[in-house]
């Protein structure tokens, strides 16, 4: 009987009385019509407060408020009762209060939960009064944790669990009164790079990628970057190629982060090494060496100076000097700095050790390039930890290239070098390999054979393939010379070119690495011409356009000449120069040297020309002297100012080392142009 009444006392209470609710801190007031029913009291039996409600009337409208202040407000909380003036009948009737007749919660401060949830706490006015859980719109409960069936218990102070979210929600009663809040604002802490993966650790950065931005001074990441976010890491690959200081912001479910500064250091990983009674060009390889504004790095290992000559994002080339005797040579510490941003890497660089960074295998003859490779007498090569005792070793002048041919069959073998100090190991295969019909090649191209070794069975009736660094590709032809294919023989065009060229050389799964070296012109004799040019003859046919493209350099007396006053087919012509005692001519083309041409006598002529008019000058009172004088200058002048390679050229090689089918050869009178010239000084002919 009594649930019946109170039902229809709910249906009367919903339907009859058209509320008008104000709520503050300091009030609450309810407006009736004159002749509706009306709260008189409220009661919360757990903590025995009760309010009563004071009602002013007007001619057409009631007005009934409670005041209210902070320690009344943290007591509306647990049971409560109402008691509403029935006013047809003018009596109070009593029962649990209806929720959707309470007052507007008030929250404050403004609530902005993490976005990953947990126990959050809600502060306000009016929170709980008939309510044990919040609805997040649309469906999500959140669960009221706190004891607010305690006396003690605090209505203004509320925790609830809440499961986390991005972007604007709202808290809804069920008075149907809502909330709109959005959560606290991401905050970014701390940044670690690691290669291209970037680390952004904080707070409040969401979970959903599609609520998520980043800005890299203010140019957004694209979304595919983004590899993970959760609320307090993100994870995205980002590559910053240059040195630079970067500005990063995020902004998650449209709330905007701190802007974070990141310095992206310089990252030297590698360097090789060089001798310190010689210096030379130190490579750093790495991530971040390089300036968006194209300044120059500064580059110091330990307290030298390594001045720059070129940089890019992974690699800089830097000159160091011969450093004194006597000085720390192992274990110094790299320091690269880049419009102000140091490397925070501890990267140690140690002189004279030897390093080898390649192994080329050519016609049989194996180059290793490196650093430190020693000289000719102090290096020793070890094969699988064994010194090889039977073989001559060539090393140029940088100690950068070493070259020598193995006294025994190498398959595949552990080699290493020692100079006092022991290079790293490296693995050479020369199971397979192949040679060249050739010595080197025509400039202008030519079909030439190439001998393959070692060729499995499986790929005898494969097609081999030879790849140069530039993706130009050109397959062999069976040249069926033999039936034997385990070393078969094709042909193959090869295109026009200058210098070495290294390339890959492929049958089925088999492959190895080697170069080729384009032919240089060979002086056949030189003159004094006019004006006293040097005129020097030969077949030059093939590198007139060579010359046309500045590939071509003369070299005389010490002296580079980029643009000689003539170059044909047949000859070439540049101004003397007899400053200089060397009496040496050579070609330099596409970094390789011509064999050196001897002039010793072609500079006679010009000194005796020289001497007689000094002669003239000083002797004009003795005409003995002038008619002797110019008796030994018309002597002079009636002998032949053509000197042929042939007859009168010097023996220019001063080592010679044949083997069976290649020779090295390495000339002490070009020591003074090779460190300029990668591998200029080798040549490997048939």
């Amino acid at each position: 009987m009594k649930a019946i009444f109170f039902i229809c006392f709910i249906i009367i209470f919903k339907f009859c009385c058209s509320l008008n609710i104000k709520s503050t801190k300091e009030s609450i007031v309810y407006q009736y019509g004159i002749d509706e029913d009306y709260y008189s009291k409220w009661s919360f039996a757990l903590t025995g407060m009760e309010l009563e409600f004071n009602c002013v009337n007007s001619s057409v409208v009631r007005t009934c408020s409670i005041p209210m202040d902070e320690l009344t407000a943290k007591k509306l909380h647990g049971p409560t009762s109402s008691c509403l003036y029935m006013v047809r009948y003018n009596f109070n009737i009593c029962y649990p209060i209806i929720p959707e007749k309470t007052p507007t919660p008030i929250i404050e401060p403004e609530f902005r939960p993490p976005t990953k949830g947990g126990n959050v706490l809600i502060q306000g006015y009016y929170l709980v009064i008939g309510a044990f859980s919040f609805t997040i719109y649309p469906s999500e409960i959140l669960s009221i944790i706190s004891e607010i069936d305690s006396v003690n218990s605090d209505a203004t102070n509320i925790t609830v669990l809440y499961k986390g979210g991005c972007g604007p929600r709202s808290l809804i009663w069920k008075n149907g009164n809502n909330y709109t809040f959005n959560h606290a604002s991401p905050s970014i802490q701390s940044l670690s790079v690691n290669d291209s993966l970037v680390l952004i650790n904080g707070d409040n950065f969401c979970n959903v990628k599609e609520m998520v931005d980043i800005f890299m001074d203010e140019i957004k990441v694209e979304k595919q970057s983004i590899e993970l976010v959760d609320h307090e890491i993100i994870k995205l690959n980002f590559n910053q190629q240059y040195c630079k200081s970067v500005e990063i912001k995020i902004v998650s479910g449209g709330l905007v982060s701190n802007v974070f500064k990141k310095e992206f250091k310089p990252n030297p990983i590698k360097i090789n090494t060089v001798p310190s009674d010689i210096g030379g060009i130190i490579k750093i390889e790495g991530q971040r060496l390089s300036s968006s504004i194209k300044s120059t790095p500064l580059v110091k290992i330990g307290n030298y100076s390594c001045i720059v000559i070129s940089s890019t994002i992974n690699t800089i080339e830097c000159n160091i000097k011969p450093v004194p005797k006597g000085s720390i040579l192992k274990d110094l510490i790299v320091s690269i700095s880049i419009d102000g941003i140091k490397n925070d890497n501890k990267l140690l660089f140690s002189f004279d050790t030897p390093f080898i960074s390649d192994i080329l295998i050519t016609q049989g003859i194996i180059k290793i390039n490196g650093n430190c490779l020693g000289t000719n007498s102090s290096t020793q090569i070890y094969i699988d930890d064994v010194l090889q005792t039977n073989i001559t070793i060539n090393v140029n002048e940088k100690q950068t290239i070493l070259l020598f041919q193995p006294s025994i069959q190498i398959k595949k073998s552990k080699l290493y070098l020692k100079n006092e100090i022991k290079s790293n190991e490296v693995i050479l295969d020369s199971s397979f390999y192949g040679k060249f019909s050739e010595s080197y090649i025509s400039v202008d191209g030519q079909l030439v054979n190439y001998t393959l070794y070692n060729i499995n069975q499986v790929n005898y009736n494969k097609i081999p393939i030879i790849k140069f660094l530039n993706n130009i590709t050109i397959s062999g032809i069976d040249i069926k010379n033999s039936t034997e294919y385990s070393t078969h023989t094709y042909s193959f065009q090869i295109p026009n070119g200058c210098g070495r060229k290294e390339f890959f050389i492929s049958i089925g799964d088999q492959g190895f690495r080697s170069e080729l070296y384009y032919g240089t012109p060979k002086i056949r004799n030189c003159s004094i011409g006019i004006n006293q040019m040097i005129v020097c003859n030969g077949n030059f046919e093939s590198y007139v356009g060579l010359y046309n493209d500045d590939e071509i350099q003369i070299n005389f007396s010490n002296e580079f000449f980029k643009k000689p006053s003539s170059f044909d087919k047949n000859s070439f012509s540049f101004p003397s120069n007899i400053q200089n005692n060397i009496t040496e001519i050579f070609l330099q083309v596409c970094n390789e040297l011509s064999e050196i041409y001897i002039v010793d006598s072609i500079l006679e002529p010009l000194k005796n020309s020289t001497n007689n008019n000094n002669n003239n000058n000083n002797n004009n009172n003795n005409n003995n002297n002038n008619n002797n004088n110019n008796n030994n200058n018309n002597n002079n002048n009636n002998n032949t100012s053509q000197f042929d390679s042939t007859t009168n050229e010097k023996q220019i090689y001063n080592e010679t080392y044949e083997s069976s089918d290649n020779s090295f050869y390495t000339s002490s009178n070009h020591k003074n142009y090779n460190d300029n010239i990668n591998s200029a000084i080798w040549k490997i002919n048939g």
